[in-house]
């Protein structure tokens, strides 16, 4: 009777620098495609051949995607160091069945999700050279932490000198533009046979990071400055979190930081003003503004 891969029993394992680190993930979806190209086939003398044939020798970059808690404990840090460094990695994918791995992972996307009737939670998306199926787990297995505590955040946006109250929701997300390597040569080309052998993406290169995001409010008299208006130079901090501030606080915060803004008004059923940011300056490291605090 055959086995079954089934969602529900997926482990994910993330493996960098020889240390695997197991996370608990919501949904997980990953797969990859290959590139195929035509050739006519008819001839003078093959007049009926027009079936075009095919050549397959070449895969695209693979993808993947899950999401993670953004628990209290350290246990999934190494996922806030993947995504700001955007260095490459390889991605365990284990059911009962089968153990799927991909090589040189690296996060496109990284979009802390901030809601005030949810724990917090960080949603990755990225790419990899290389889906296998029937791999070996690697690397040393990392210790989890006895216990998983999740928060559900109080959220803290300060433009300016300005804390914004009645906040309805706020998001951050990061964002790595990679371009991979060309990987196709003639001799490569010839000598490719089947799946196996094909020519597979192998080395990227990091051109561009965007960290943006946005802020909800409730519109109420007492918050009329930035209606309608726009700014190329504000100082933005949010911090959305267990409410503590200085060392005890846990959640994930961006952050004093220099940004634009735009601000425009939304005419729901209460209304609310939203604010799209951006950041603008360029700091010597991405860890002292952007933070996923744990203990």
């Amino acid at each position: 009777m055959p086995t079954y891969n089934f969602k529900e029993d997926v482990q994910v394992f993330v493996v960098s620098g020889g240390n695997r680190h197991r996370i608990d993930v919501k949904d997980v979806t990953f797969g990859q495609t290959f590139t195929e190209s035509s050739y006519p086939v008819k001839t003078l003398h093959a007049q009926s051949n027009v079936f075009e044939g095919s050549v397959i020798n070449k895969a695209n970059p693979a993808s993947f995607s899950f999401e993670a808690a953004g628990i209290v404990e350290a246990d999934y840090t190494i996922l806030e160091t993947l995504l700001i460094q955007a260095t490459s990695f390889d991605l365990f994918i284990k059911t009962n069945a089968d153990t799927f791995k991909l090589e040189t992972a690296v996060i496109t996307n990284g979009s802390f999700v901030i809601e005030r009737s949810r724990p917090l939670s960080i949603q990755i998306q990225g790419q990899a050279s290389k889906l296998t199926r029937n791999a070996t787990l690697t690397g040393t297995l990392q210790a989890r932490s006895s216990t998983s505590s999740y928060t559900l955040p109080v959220v803290d946006v300060t433009i300016g000198s300005t804390s914004l109250g009645s906040v309805v929701s706020a998001s951050m997300e990061l964002q790595n533009q990679i371009t991979w390597t060309a990987h196709t040569t003639v001799n490569s080309a010839l000598s490719v046979t089947n799946a196996s052998n094909s020519m597979y993406p192998q080395n990227f290169t990091l051109s561009k990071k965007i960290l943006s995001g946005s802020i909800a409010q409730y519109l109420t008299n007492e918050n009329t400055s930035n209606l309608q208006n726009w700014d190329t130079d504000a100082s933005l901090t949010i911090k959305a979190g267990n409410g503590l501030t200085g060392i005890n606080f846990r959640g994930f915060s961006m952050g004093p930081a220099t940004c634009s803004f735009t601000n425009r008004v939304s005419t729901g059923s209460i209304f609310t003003q939203s604010y799209d940011w951006r950041l603008t300056e360029n700091p010597s490291s991405l860890f002292s503004i952007l933070k996923y605090e744990t203990d």
